[in-house]
């Protein structure tokens, strides 16, 4: 039957500058202030796996509760982040909306036993307007809650965006998911609040977290004071991963909490003991180690155990370990970065495994041609651009990829029925609908004479057009391509500095040999060859396969 609900846009509202907060930007805990206060032979097991898997490059997923944000241990988590030490993020909506307000106004946190008392608990108006802006202008793009948060802060430039473990999330990288509770936030009280868009941002956000827990082999969770959400979560993501075929074991789990458990907390416990009911014990320390993997519980106050944890891994000597044949660091590299394309798409795996079949020469640059596949694939479904740029022979090939992806390459590319409907409406619309094609969005740099000559006559240094073209057309979240066979060329240093500023990702197409232009991208395609014509036809080669893949991916029925 129809039940009578509340209307919430009837709420009323009150300026977030009027609340009064008990979090202040200015106690936050600095890593550089920090001493190793807590004792725990257990504490340093776990940061030995950590180490150890920040060294094999497994997962590291940070899951917690508002209460890291609240004590005010965001800058150390922010500081594991630009270390490596953490791969992945996730919290209940409290996480995301503490950290949210730390980065708008430099602080948080109400007094919520006076508020509750006349109505205003949760009500301030900025917190749930910008957020629910956040994650409508968020859906359009297909991002999901956290990151859509993490982009707002970034090009609103919030005053305070240096303490937000979100807003640096973003620009590391790094995924950090919101795994929201409805009704369970003060935005949920808000007059703005779509809960189709907020249950759908929370809900991408959960199939990133499967993702992620997938490839946990070998990997290490860590759950701050979560007590549900992080446990039930973890939970179902694992069961999802190894329904799906994923062999995920062998990872570690640790839960750092202030609850204690008491004798030996991998015992079973029977129902009728109130520690039974701690799902953190069941559901992260014990039940998803079963398949030879080990698991931490951990006890103290966070404003001990996370300083402790930052300031020895910082400090923890790299794991000594003998590293594996260079063909078999190629294998195992090509195979994890494979794995992740065929999830995307089996028809772009396909298209890798026929160039390594074709080519097996090429197999060490493999590794890295999937890592830019993928991350070009998420940049447009994120409504982002492909630059590209190259000079003398490698500007040719910059154009010849950027003609394949606008216009079909292997596979027919028809208009979508509206944009058809659309044209259909002018008189040369019929010439217009059934020739015009769907493309994806890339770009050839330097093709402008005139905004050439005009920066090489009024700029006082040479190479700079590449940069001043990316300094005004590119947006965070594009992607820079630049090709060079040496690796040396200026004027794509130059390009790939200012990308980087742009908040955009660098990718390098180039020789067998190291440079201090390859080390600075994040990914780098090496090529082999010892002549520069060698390395450009395995260049044409390479990045062929790169269009396919792409074009499969957005294009195949």
């Amino acid at each position: 039957m129809p039940y009578h609900y509340i209307d919430l846009r009837k709420v009323r509202t009150y300026p977030l500058a009027q609340r009064k907060n008990l979090v202040n930007a200015n106690d936050l805990i600095h890593p550089d202030k920090t001493t190793s206060t807590f004792d725990s032979l257990e504490l340093s097991k776990v940061t030995e796996l950590v180490a150890k898997a920040q060294h094999e490059k497994r997962p590291i997923i940070w899951m917690m509760g508002a209460h890291v944000i609240k004590s005010g241990l965001g800058l150390i988590l922010i500081d594991l982040m630009r270390h490596g030490f953490v791969s992945h993020i996730a919290g209940n909506g409290a996480v995301g909306i503490h950290d949210f307000e730390l980065a708008l106004i430099g602080e948080t946190s109400e007094d919520v036993a006076t508020s509750i008392e006349d109505g205003t608990f949760g009500m301030a108006e900025e917190t749930g307007a910008l957020i629910h802006q956040a994650l409508k202008e968020g859906a359009k793009d297909r991002l999901g809650y956290g990151e859509s948060l993490g982009r707002l802060i970034s090009n609103l430039n919030f005053l305070h965006r240096e303490v937000s473990v979100l807003y640096h999330a973003y620009l590391l990288k790094i995924p950090f998911t919101i795994h929201a509770t409805l009704g369970a936030d003060i935005i949920h009280q808000h007059p703005d609040c779509d809960f189709g868009i907020l249950g759908a941002s929370s809900g991408h956000d959960f199939k990133i977290f499967c993702c992620t827990v997938s490839k946990l082999s070998r990997g290490v969770f860590l759950n701050f004071g979560s007590a549900v959400t992080g446990p039930e979560v973890f939970l179902k993501a694992l069961s999802i991963a190894r329904n799906l075929g994923h062999k995920v074991d062998g990872f570690t789990t640790a839960n750092f909490d202030l609850f204690p458990v008491p004798g030996d907390y991998h015992k079973p416990v029977s129902a009728d003991q109130p520690v039974y009911y701690y799902r953190p014990l069941k559901n992260i320390v014990n039940r998803p180690t079963s398949l030879d993997g080990q698991g931490f519980h951990i006890q103290g106050d966070h404003r001990l155990t996370i300083p402790t944890l930052h300031q020895q891994l910082i400090t923890q000597p790299a794991p000594t370990t003998t590293p594996p044949a260079r063909e078999e660091q190629i294998l195992d590299a090509f195979s994890f970065h494979l794995s992740s394309v065929e999830e995307r798409n089996p028809q772009s795996a396909d298209e890798v495994n026929s160039l390594l079949n074709r080519k097996p020469e090429l197999k060490p640059a493999l590794p890295a041609l999937c890592q830019a596949f993928l991350t070009i694939a998420q940049a447009i479904d994120r409504g982002g651009t492909l630059y590209l740029y190259g000079n003398g022979g490698s500007m040719a090939d910059a154009q010849h990829i950027a003609g394949e992806l606008q216009k079909s390459f292997l596979l027919k590319r028809p208009l979508d029925d509206g944009t058809k409907l659309r044209l259909n409406k002018f008189e040369p619309g019929k010439t217009l609908s059934t020739n015009l094609e769907a493309g994806l969005p890339a770009v050839t740099l330097g093709l402008n004479p005139g905004l050439n000559s005009a920066i090489d006559n009024d700029f006082g240094e040479r190479w700079l057009s590449i940069a001043q073209e990316l300094q005004v057309l590119a947006r965070t979240g594009d992607v820079f391509l630049g090709i060079s066979t040496s690796g040396k060329a200026k004027n794509i240093e130059f390009a790939s500095f200012t990308a980087r500023a742009k908040g955009c990702i660098t990718i390098l197409l180039t020789g067998e040999h190291e440079s201090n232009l390859s080390k600075f991208v994040d990914i780098a395609i090496h090529a082999p060859g010892s002549k520069t014509h060698l390395v450009q036809e395995a260049h044409i080669a390479l990045y062929h396969c790169l269009c396919a893949m792409l074009e499969h991916d957005f294009f195949a029925s």
